[in-house]
């Protein structure tokens, strides 16, 4: 049985799932594959395309992601990207919101604990995340997964290079990337650092804005 909690963060309001063995799942309540469930509102606006949006007459897939010299000033946003989407928020999280009361000991210290890492995170104190998973998947999905889980904070790579890290050799592109895309645990199996072949953005079940964000926020320049 799966028990659920929501979390508003920088970017938006959180849905998170566990089990009694760890983490399930963390969507963003727009994006177009998380769960309906009840106690969660729906969102005014659902990212309907992972890869649409423009950003100064250019597509936002278009952008390139780079690692950048560091800037000194210790603030992960401002980080030489000629791409400026929003301010920087005060990099906090609201309360955590149990949509069950009866949330038992194991699934709900779960929750905490990604409550407590993800804010962390958000304010650059957290790099590798700790929190038990329990992935539900195909065997195909999950070893994609699990290769996304040693790409580490601030590097990225390609599909096609997750593949090989994966142990799928190559002609499984296209199949890597709809488990990428299929990947229920975001910012934690962190698909926000997969990339095209050339750097580009490609795609972010979350939302192009969020992925720039993402990187931003572990210091690579977007150009």
């Amino acid at each position: 049985m799966l028990f659920r909690a929501v979390v508003d963060s920088p970017l938006g309001a959180i849905l998170l799932e566990a089990d009694e063995a760890g983490l399930t799942g963390l969507y963003f309540t727009d994006q177009r594959d998380c769960p309906t469930v009840a106690g969660v509102g729906p969102a005014p606006r659902i990212v309907s395309d992972p890869s649409a949006g423009r950003l100064a007459g250019r597509p936002i897939r278009s952008f390139r992601a780079q690692r950048v010299p560091p800037q000194g000033s210790g603030d992960l946003f401002a980080n030489g990207s000629s791409v400026s989407l929003v301010a920087r928020d005060a990099a906090e999280m609201g309360p955590l919101r149990f949509l069950q009361n009866d949330t038992p000991g194991a699934p709900a210290a779960v929750l905490r604990q990604t409550h407590q890492e993800l804010h962390e995170y958000w304010r650059g104190d957290r790099k590798v995340f700790d929190v038990p998973l329990s992935l539900r998947g195909t065997d195909f999905q999950k070893k994609v997964w699990a290769a996304l889980l040693e790409v580490s904070f601030g590097a990225t790579l390609s599909y096609g290079e997750l593949g090989e890290q994966a142990g799928l050799g190559t002609g499984h592109g296209r199949a890597v990337g709809t488990a990428v895309g299929s990947n229920p645990v975001s910012i934690i199996v962190p698909c926000h650092r997969i990339l095209a072949r050339d750097h580009s953005l490609n795609g972010y079940g979350g939302g192009l804005r969020r992925k720039v964000r993402l990187l931003q926020l572990e210091g690579l320049g977007i150009v």
